[in-house]
């Protein structure tokens, strides 16, 4: 399993705050399934969609003004689709303590787990997979 380690400084407050997006791997391999890579470098794209809505996140964690969990879906613009299906990518936001409640759950390595236990760690965001939007 992959992940994506995240880190959003707060220069004002001399804070930071950290998450982690398990199957992260997963994401990626979904995206080269479903759409044409000529898009790759568009802002569009929906990696870059992930990470821009990733940075809201983080920072309304950091002042305190984001409730989770809080699932989000990341969209794929159809022209960027490869089949003739438009997709949207699901993932799950949550606090430690509700992750470890249900980490059993899942498999994950224990790379992946230590870093979710870390007391520095402020969300973990879980890719749940692809769907069909309409």
């Amino acid at each position: 399993m992959s992940y994506l380690e995240m880190k959003l400084r707060n220069d004002e407050n001399k804070t930071s705050t950290n998450g982690i997006c398990l199957n992260f791997g997963k994401f990626l391999t979904d995206l080269d399934f479903s759409t044409d890579t000529e898009y790759y470098k568009w802002d569009e794209y929906p990696i870059e969609r992930y990470h821009e809505k990733m940075s809201e996140v983080l920072e309304k964690i950091d002042h305190k003004k984001q409730k989770l969990p809080l699932l989000i879906s990341i969209s794929l613009d159809e022209e960027m689709a490869s089949l003739n299906s438009t997709f949207c990518y699901q993932f799950i936001i949550m606090d430690k303590p509700m992750f470890m409640r249900m980490q059993h759950e899942y498999e994950f390595d224990k790379e992946a787990l230590e870093i979710c236990k870390n007391e520095d760690m402020d969300c973990i965001v879980m890719y749940m997979g692809m769907s069909v939007c309409e």
